[in-house]
């Protein structure tokens, strides 16, 4: 995406964040704005991309020793297919291995195959599966994994 900035996310962010989110339905999470609260915490982090002074999308990860977790991954759809959504995860695994973590995961909708190919274009492969873990509709989750630090 020409002209995309990644930055570390902002209280100001939220209700761009929170209008990305809606809009990925229904494959983004279902979080509450009172969610978002904890990322100024220093095990959890999130990041922006913005585009001509517009928030175009979002990552959040939490950190925990040896692991990462991203939690959430939303681009608008106008900066999809632009690299937005491949700078935000590698932000939020760069920043993984600054704080020592060696794996990182994530869950997927098992029949978001858009999301699945995007992933495994990054690295990740399928490590397990998460009966019943979404609602709305009820659907298993693939867990996800890649090594850090990564190659390449």
């Amino acid at each position: 995406m020409s002209g995309a900035t990644v930055r570390r996310s902002e209280p100001r962010d939220l209700a761009a964040v929170l209008e990305i989110e809606s809009a990925a339905l229904p494959w983004g999470a279902r979080w509450t704005p009172d969610s978002y609260l904890p990322f100024s915490q220093s095990e959890m982090c999130a990041w922006v991309v913005e585009h001509a002074g517009q928030v175009a999308g979002f990552v959040l990860a939490r950190y925990a020793g040896a692991e990462m977790e991203v939690l959430n991954l939303a681009v608008a759809e106008a900066a999809r297919r632009t690299g937005a959504g491949r700078a935000l995860v590698r932000a939020a695994l760069a920043e993984g291995e600054t704080r020592g973590a060696t794996q990182a995961f994530l869950e997927v909708r098992e029949s978001n195959s858009g999301a699945l190919a995007f992933y495994a274009a990054l690295g990740f492969s399928i490590v397990s599966r998460r009966k019943s873990y979404y609602q709305a509709p009820e659907e298993d989750a693939l867990v996800l994994s890649v090594p850090l630090p990564r190659q390449g």
